[in-house]
């Protein structure tokens, strides 16, 4: 069994460079020979509620994600804080739901041992100001808002906006190690050692941590930084070049 997983592309725009990177990741001879494909949730920069502006937008990536699922491989989208309230649009472009979206984590037996998929955003413990963002982003009122009132414009404007504001306020307090050692406490107290691999993104910061000799946490960091994903085959883990 092979498992490859990226996270945290944030594309922004298409042809940029985030993009390139993704379809560089899509297209990978390593990742269209595998079992399972996960995006682990900010694999755009915004992208919230079900507006088909979206699916014209970014349509070679949603075409690359659909070959990839016609192929017979497991092509697996989880929601991360950047892109929200998807399952609509995803219905849209798959009507039977042939390739869906995940906003929960995903537990998944491969082979004899336990996999938990997620973006990773649970593991934040220690910032309750993100896990109540988080929840009141994801709450039935905003979900309204986001698949029936806001249009796409609007939507786009505040949604750029927050996200520089974002990256701006990421930038003074950005501390690798820091960020590498909570975000480790974090696994540790959400998965309590009861899954064999642990894949997730969020932190932008590459890691792979041995928890136990049972349990191992695995993070390609931010992926125009990383240039790299995420491979797992035969239960071995390795990171692989992107370009």
């Amino acid at each position: 069994m092979k498992i490859s997983a990226i996270s945290d592309v944030h594309v922004k725009n298409p042809n940029d460079d985030a993009d390139r990177l993704l379809c560089s990741f899509l297209t990978n001879p390593i990742v269209t020979s595998s079992d399972y494909i996960l995006l682990l949730g900010d694999i755009f920069d915004l992208m919230c509620g079900p507006h088909k502006e979206y699916l014209e937008k970014y349509k070679h990536i949603f075409n690359l994600m659909d070959i990839l699922q016609k192929d017979g491989k497991k092509v697996l989208f989880f929601e991360g804080n950047h892109d929200v309230h998807l399952e609509k649009l995803f219905k849209i472009r798959w009507p039977m739901e042939e390739l869906k979206v995940f906003q929960d984590p995903l537990i998944e037996s491969i082979d004899g041992k336990l996999y938990y998929f997620s973006h990773g955003d649970e593991h934040e413990v220690e910032n309750l100001s993100y896990q109540r963002y988080k929840a009141l982003i994801l709450s039935a009122p905003l979900k309204l808002v986001a698949n029936y009132i806001m249009p796409y414009t609007v939507l786009n404007f505040i949604g750029n906006r927050a996200s520089k504001m974002s990256r701006k306020r990421g930038s003074i307090t950005y501390d690798e190690n820091l960020i590498k050692e909570k975000f480790r406490r974090g696994v540790v107290m959400t998965t309590q050692g009861r899954y064999n691999f642990i894949l997730g993104g969020h932190s932008h910061v590459k890691d792979n941590y041995v928890i136990n000799a049972d349990s191992v946490y695995v993070n390609n960091g931010y992926a125009l930084k990383s240039k790299s994903f995420i491979l797992i085959e035969d239960h071995n883990i390795s990171f692989h070049e992107l370009t």
